[in-house]
C-alpha cells in the first residue's frame, strides 16, 4: 500500500463493496483480516459461487490476493439431513 497508484485503485474499488454486493445478491456476514499476512477472511451468503467470484473480482480483491472460495453448510443443517429430523 506504499504505491500511490495501487492505493488509489484500492480506495476506489473497495469503496464500492456494498453496491457491488447488492448487485451480486451477496450478503457479507463478517470479514476479518490478518494484515501482516495479507489474508482476508469473509463469510458471505450468496446464490451461487459465480456471484461470489464476480464480487471479489469487481471489488479488486482477486487482483491483489489469491482467493479460496469454499461452499459450506451449518453443522446443524448437516446433522438434520443425516438424521432425517
Amino acid at each position: 500500500m506504499f504505491n500511490e497508484t495501487v492505493r488509489q485503485k484500492f480506495k476506489s474499488l473497495v469503496g464500492k463493496r456494498q453496491e457491488v454486493a447488492k448487485k451480486h445478491n451477496l450478503k457479507v456476514l463478517s470479514a476479518y483480516t490478518s494484515t501482516l499476512e495479507h489474508l482476508i477472511f469473509y463469510v458471505v451468503e450468496a446464490p451461487n459461487q459465480q456471484e461470489v467470484e464476480s464480487y471479489y473480482t469487481e471489488i479488486g480483491f482477486a487482483f491483489w490476493n489469491d482467493l479460496e472460495i469454499r461452499l459450506v453448510k451449518s453443522v446443524e443443517e448437516v446433522i438434520k439431513k443425516v438424521t432425517e429430523e
